[in-house]
């Protein structure tokens, strides 16, 4: 038998008017003693303020808590929050407790975590599973990113119109990396420490579409429609989904490091980079000496090593017309080039372009560069210190659009594959563009 919860209209009314009073009551009022008790002993103050941890927690995991936020719609609009599901005043909350969901955690918002306390013990009062509050500037003084706040483009010619919003789809990931576009339009990335594939839909719903995925890192898609991984588990390149298989695992015998990125070209060519990472061994086995390369992997199954001089190799993608492979050297100062033969060998290695988010810093020279995708124009887009770094097809720096975080990995997915999705810092970006990706599998 299902029990209803929600109070009559009568009850309600009453209710709100008690609970306005109680807001009207002086911190430290004890209604059954009228005397004064300390603040600390205040319902409100034994509602729990979420940090900004707790917060990305629950953000990257919607499906049990719902945030109601108590701004006015000005103050929404001016700094952002996280995704609420429903936007009320304090003093409407009696005509929408039927909206409320009775079977799901609830989180309380608003700019500082004050007023959401006090909307919390109201809730409380109501029967409903409060589990803290949230203050949303408190969230971003902590370095959260606002879903809602204003970012915008500067002006690329083919790319972007200045002034194009950039959308803060959502925070809290653990180690967001390797977007690909899904043919319903939709996007997958990779969750590595949480070790799943995460989908986001048009509308930015958020589901897990592999789980148990070996440590995934980068994605591609082939012909067939197969999931194809960079795992980092237990280093390997493997199809994930539907019917999960190893695909290569070591080079001449030696187990990979940790490999990081991957591109798949039409004809099952695959190439792949490992940055030199290496794992702790168990205890008591010695430390494998960290390799860098490049590595081909062809239809048959053989791996052959393309470079093994690379600093830091690794974002890796194909032109549109897979006649070029473009490499992210992360601490050189160049974007890398290779021509791409009939055979799937690679040959002229070459600087294709050089990188605004090169530095000098205490800990070395780095670009940052990191994920890389291409647009049906062949031009070049690169995840940097800098933000998104975009190249025409010769190399021509266009301009770059700086994000809140640091990207770092791309993919162009949703209608047409005309927006621009940039991951990395445990945030997902999404840009509207006036080109789009180029249309194959994977990205």
């Amino acid at each position: 038998m299902q029990i209803n919860r929600t109070p009559n209209r009568l009850t309600r009314s009453l209710l709100l008017k008690i609970g306005t009073a109680f807001l009207a009551l002086p911190l430290g009022f004890n209604a059954a003693s009228a005397q004064p008790v300390p603040a600390s002993e205040s319902p409100a103050d034994q509602i729990q303020v979420l940090d900004r941890a707790r917060i990305d927690s629950l953000l990257a995991d919607p499906d049990e808590v719902v945030f109601i936020d108590f701004r006015r719609a000005d103050e929404i609009a001016a700094t952002g929050g996280f995704p609420a599901y429903l936007n009320i005043q304090l003093s409407e909350l009696d005509r929408f407790l039927d909206f409320i969901p009775a079977n799901r955690a609830i989180v309380t918002v608003s700019n500082r975590a004050g007023r959401a306390r006090r909307g919390a013990v109201l809730l409380g009062e109501r029967g409903f599973n409060v589990i803290g509050a949230a203050g949303v500037l408190d969230y971003q003084d902590q370095g959260g990113t606002l879903v809602g706040r204003r970012f915008d483009t500067p002006e690329i010619a083919g790319v972007v119109a200045a002034g194009t919003r950039i959308e803060v789809i959502r925070e809290g990931f653990a180690a967001t990396e390797g977007p690909v576009a899904l043919d319903d339009g939709s996007l997958a990335f990779t969750e590595n420490a949480a070790n799943r594939v995460v989908r986001i839909a048009a509308d930015g719903s958020i589901s897990t579409h592999v789980a148990e995925a070996g440590g995934p890192n980068a994605l591609a898609i082939n012909a067939a429609g197969e999931i194809i991984a960079v795992q980092t588990a237990s280093p390997a390149i493997a199809v994930i989904a539907p019917q999960p298989r190893i695909l290569a695992a070591s080079y001449q015998d030696r187990p990979f490091n940790r490999i990081n990125d991957l591109a798949l070209a039409r004809n099952g060519h695959i190439y792949f980079t490992d940055p030199g990472v290496v794992p702790l061994p168990p205890a008591g086995q010695p430390r494998i000496q960290p390799v860098t390369a490049l590595y081909h992997l062809d239809p048959a199954g053989t791996v052959s090593l393309v470079a093994s001089d690379v600093l830091r190799p690794n974002g890796v993608v194909l032109s549109p017309d897979e006649r070029t492979l473009y490499v992210a050297d992360t601490w050189s100062q160049h974007l890398l080039a290779y021509s791409v033969a009939t055979d799937g060998s690679l040959s002229a290695r070459r600087n294709f372009a050089s990188l605004a988010g090169f530095a000098e810093l205490p800990d070395g020279a780095t670009s940052g560069a990191d994920g890389i995708a291409v647009d049906a124009e062949g031009r070049v887009y690169v995840a940097t210190r800098a933000g998104i770094e975009v190249f025409s097809a010769g190399g021509e720096a266009l301009g770059v659009i700086p994000l809140p975080r640091q990207p770092q990995n791309l993919a162009f997915a949703g209608p047409d594959r005309s927006h621009l999705y940039a991951v990395g810092r445990g945030s997902v970006f999404r840009i509207p563009t006036l080109t789009h990706g180029v249309d194959r599998p994977g990205k």
